[in-house]
């Protein structure tokens, strides 16, 4: 496919196009997520290889044909992840393409936060796809649990800090003080402007079954020093957020945080807590390892930089490729 790439047109695939597109998918090879897999095999889908959904497909076609399907699935809070491509034959090139129309379908629909998931190395053949569409490398992201039990929601909170949880009423007061605990923070930081407080309460809310007394402002001398979001997904509980304002760090708001949210998780009846965190991230690390989490995973993250965002950065010359 590599020598016919210049014949190949990559689009957004609209109408009956999109429901072939959809059939074709299932019918193609995903591309080789791990070093050690050879293009051509058909391992089971992992995160970021899930079927994209047809309203949201970009297409490569080749004299009529459809040889490579990519998607992306848009998120509350301005937010994107692209669909790991997969064609009819494995070429880099075309499958880079397909993520670069994917990108900027996302983009001029709106999203300002635009992913993608790799394994951590970012050496596999996706890896390298994703990396020549454009895309960098956010974090490695680790994903922690830990089992949590009874005994749990009665653990004693610490001294000095009151609670205020969630209400509509105290929508801005609690974005306000998100958006304050983005200065400095070392999970993410090439996040930081990509999108406003108020849009990442949106995602942290469309994030499983949100549970409002589940989410709470530490508030001392009545001033808000942190904030704790956990909620339910699929039968366990996940840290959706966890964040200290500046001037508070290194007083033990943050353990603070983490034991009410090991306690709500208690409360809910559910067995394990979950939790991602940048790994560049060591305060945050060596938190949640005091705390008991163990590491079951990491996945490497790619975004789209914020000067690349806009239509004109994701036109055809470079966004798309050649026609």
């Amino acid at each position: 496919m590599a020598n016919a790439a210049a014949e190949i047109h990559i689009r957004v695939a609209r109408g009956a196009e999109a429901d072939r597109a959809a059939e074709a998918f299932l019918r193609m090879p995903a591309i080789p997520a791990r070093r050690d897999e050879s293009p051509g095999r058909t391992p089971r889908l992992r995160s970021g290889q899930a079927r994209p959904a047809a309203a949201h497909t970009v297409v490569a076609v080749r004299a009529g044909e459809i040889v490579g399907v990519c998607g992306w699935a848009p998120g509350a809070g301005r937010c994107a992840t692209v669909v790991a491509p997969r064609l009819a034959e494995w070429d880099e090139v075309v499958a880079s393409r397909l993520i670069r129309g994917a990108v900027r379908a996302s983009a001029e629909a709106g999203a300002r936060f635009i992913q993608a998931a790799t394994e951590p190395e970012g050496r596999s053949a996706l890896a390298r796809a994703i990396a020549r569409a454009g895309m960098e490398r956010l974090a490695v992201l680790a994903y922690l649990r830990r089992a949590v039990t009874e005994v749990d929601a009665r653990t004693a909170g610490p001294k000095g800090i009151v609670w205020k949880r969630w209400t509509p009423w105290r929508r801005r007061q609690f974005a306000r003080t998100i958006e304050r605990t983005y200065e400095g923070s070392l999970d993410c930081p090439a996040m930081a402007g990509l999108r406003t407080a108020q849009d990442a309460l949106a995602t942290h809310r469309a994030t499983g079954v949100f549970r409002a007394w589940a989410w709470h402002l530490a508030m001392e001398g009545g001033e808000a020093v942190g904030v704790v979001l956990a909620s339910e997904v699929e039968g366990r509980g996940d840290l959706v957020y966890l964040g200290v304002v500046p001037e508070a760090r290194g007083r033990g708001v943050g353990r603070a945080l983490l034991v009410q949210a090991i306690r709500d998780t208690a409360r809910m009846g559910l067995p394990v807590l979950t939790v991602a965190v940048d790994t560049a991230n060591v305060p945050a690390v060596r938190l949640y390892a005091g705390a008991g989490f163990k590491e079951v995973r990491r996945r490497l993250v790619w975004f789209v930089p914020g000067e690349r965002l806009s239509i004109a950065d994701c036109g055809p010359s470079t966004m798309l490729g050649p026609p």
